[in-house]
């Protein structure tokens, strides 16, 4: 045997070495995992919120409820503000938060005005929200600006049925 063979041949593993193999990719799993899951985790935070957001102004709007002073729409933007953490403003340009109300009959078409009506359906929604990932992915698996740079883009609905007006009341402004 040369001696470049004899440098190449191995000792076999002794008992104590025996029980060492596998343990980097144990220790592997074992930081990933958590670390995923928190990244994971930021991004449910913010859908959850915005889930409830809308939730939240969707019930609030069946019950036909209104801020004093504002109408219907201004109401229940105000209640998906109030719920969405600061993450999106009845202010905000371009408008994320939206009301639009649709006949049991035509399910495509928004009402134009007026469709604050018991029996019509109500859908909040706030859409186009822009979230940015907390840190760029990186470049080392390839050159891809476009992953570097891009937010995902959220858009989250609820929606339901108009019920009946309170007692003593007629008609809601829109």
């Amino acid at each position: 045997m040369s001696d470049s063979a004899k440098q190449i041949q191995r000792r076999p593993l002794s008992p104590r070495n025996r029980r060492r193999t596998g343990n980097a990719l144990l220790e592997s799993v074992v930081t990933l995992l958590p670390t995923f899951a928190l990244i994971f985790a930021f991004i449910d935070f913010g859908w959850a919120t915005l889930q409830e957001a809308v939730r939240k102004g969707c019930r609030y709007a069946i019950t036909f409820q209104t801020v004093t002073g504002e109408g219907q729409n201004a109401s229940i933007e105000s209640v998906v503000q109030q719920y969405g953490m600061g993450l999106v403003t009845t202010t905000g340009s371009p408008q994320h938060i939206f009301v639009n109300y649709y006949s049991v009959n035509n399910l495509n078409t928004p009402i134009a005005s007026g469709g604050n009506v018991p029996g019509n359906i109500l859908q909040v929604s706030v859409q186009n929200i822009s979230w940015a990932w907390l840190a760029p992915l990186s470049d080392t698996f390839g050159a891809n600006a476009y992953r570097d740079t891009t937010p995902i883009t959220l858009g989250v609905y609820s929606s339901d049925i108009l019920g009946g007006y309170p007692a003593g009341v007629n008609s809601v402004q829109e």
